[in-house]
């Protein structure tokens, strides 16, 4: 019943974002889409490549910061292993197994081998740091959004989208103060899950300092994204300002990252093509953005995948064991 749940959530997610691209498709001149991208400056496509994939090793050393007031001490080398094979079931996966879920599997089971301690306590802080991580980099993309918006005021954005978004920053900044006070009022004893809540809560308070250089690495992330945004811009041969890269990119990421589409196919699209034209770029070529971004997580998420595979592998040692028997 639950497998099929998953398959049913998995085809509308598939049909969403099919749907939507070949809404955009029909509504574009399909010639010169494929014009533009052959004609795409593929030196810049991989420059782009390397980058992003060095954000994301970033982004791992930010949850390596987060899980370290929770006691958990995993190597960093084994934790960019996680993260990356946890990037390949975000984009690959057909939808029953997620990457925050792998991650959260593959630090709790490392836990639970390396110190012997209960798997479901470590299981709540493995779960504690990937969604801090999560929320942390949403916050801060919106936060970069916002700032984009109120430094440069210029750009024709909706006063809806302009107005949403600067909510949703004072939002997160106004919860943000507010989680102190959370904890003075959860319980201290009664249900175990509120328990485990108010002592990883006291442990971020604690070590308040993680959550500024995890904020910070967050910040450093989307800034050097936003960049990578111009130079895909370059390949496409169009002129795209980092000014207007601090809106476009936030915008769109919040806007794919809503869970109605596979993984945010069909909606990063359109929002380039809507927030590109403001800036007077065709539809071809917002398109062919959105989906050349896709293809460059796609690619460099496929290296979670090869180390996924190795993970599953037996070590030598264990075969040689296995042989014996």
């Amino acid at each position: 019943m639950k497998n099929t749940k998953y398959a049913v959530i998995f085809m509308l997610k598939l049909l969403v974002s099919v749907g939507l691209l070949t809404y955009f498709v029909t509504r574009i001149d399909i010639e010169q889409f494929f014009r533009t991208l052959a004609s795409a400056d593929f030196s810049y496509i991989a420059v782009a490549l390397v980058i992003y994939l060095l954000t994301q090793v970033m982004s791992a050393l930010r949850w390596t910061v987060l899980t370290r007031p929770l006691g958990i001490r995993t190597p960093f080398k084994e934790l960019i292993t996680y993260y990356f094979i946890g990037m390949f079931f975000n984009l690959f996966a057909p939808g029953t197994v997620g990457g925050d879920v792998s991650r959260v599997y593959y630090l709790a089971k490392g836990q639970e081998s390396d110190h012997k301690k209960p798997f479901s306590l470590t299981a709540v802080h493995a779960t504690a740091s990937v969604v801090m991580d999560r929320v942390i980099g949403m916050v801060a993309l919106i936060w970069v959004g916002a700032a984009g918006l109120l430094l440069f005021p210029e750009y024709d954005i909706p006063r809806a989208i302009r107005y949403l978004t600067l909510l949703l920053a004072s939002g997160f900044l106004i919860a943000g103060l507010l989680m102190p006070l959370l904890r003075r009022v959860l319980p201290g004893d009664g249900y175990p899950l509120v328990v485990k809540l108010r002592l990883i809560l006291t442990s971020y308070r604690e070590g308040w300092r993680v959550i500024l250089q995890a904020i910070t690495l967050s910040l450093i992330v989307h800034l050097i994204q936003a960049w990578m945004h111009v130079i895909m811009g370059w390949a496409l041969h169009v002129s795209v300002p980092l000014s207007f890269c601090l809106i476009v990119y936030p915008l769109v990421g919040t806007f794919a990252a809503l869970p109605i589409s596979l993984n945010g196919l069909g909606l990063r699209e359109g929002g380039y093509i809507f927030l590109l034209g403001l800036i007077g770029i065709d539809s071809e070529k917002g398109i062919a953005f959105g989906l050349l971004l896709f293809l460059i997580v796609a690619l460099d998420s496929l290296i979670g995948g090869i180390l996924f595979l190795i993970k599953r592998s037996p070590k030598p040692s264990a075969a040689v064991r296995e042989a014996k028997i």
